[in-house]
């Protein structure tokens, strides 16, 4: 085995290797931040892509068991001895209600200006 002397351990390298070494160490830092955020991006991007197809999907079967529900009623109010006529106009009505109570919901969500006053939070005029 070779035995370093204790002085060259001690010893400083010259500038230029100096600032050589740290400017690899700097690039090799950044190159590794860039990867793991690339890696978190991935990851996130992933993770919402599977939640707007989980949503979707919710969504949908969500429409078909309405659809359904509002089919179950329309058979009762033809069984009840009105017309199949009668019975989807019924069946309609209550999509047009239901339609624009979420309308008016939603535009009552939309009047709130909640981002404004997030903004002035941040920059410190609350």
């Amino acid at each position: 085995m070779d035995r370093q002397e204790p002085e060259a351990a001690t010893r400083a390298l010259p500038l230029g290797q100096g600032v050589s070494e740290i400017w690899g160490s700097v690039r090799a830092l950044v190159a590794d931040e860039a990867d793991l955020l690339a890696a978190e991006a991935n990851v996130a991007v992933r993770t919402l892509v599977a939640c707007v197809v989980v949503a979707v999907a919710a969504a949908v079967f969500a429409v078909l068991g309405v659809a359904a529900l509002l089919a179950m009623i329309a058979m009762q109010i033809v069984e009840s001895g009105y017309s199949w006529p009668a019975a989807l106009g019924f069946a309609f009505l209550m999509c047009a209600a239901s339609s624009a109570t979420l309308i008016f919901a939603l535009r009552s969500l939309t009047t709130q200006k909640l981002f404004a006053a997030s903004r002035r939070e941040l920059r410190g005029r609350a």
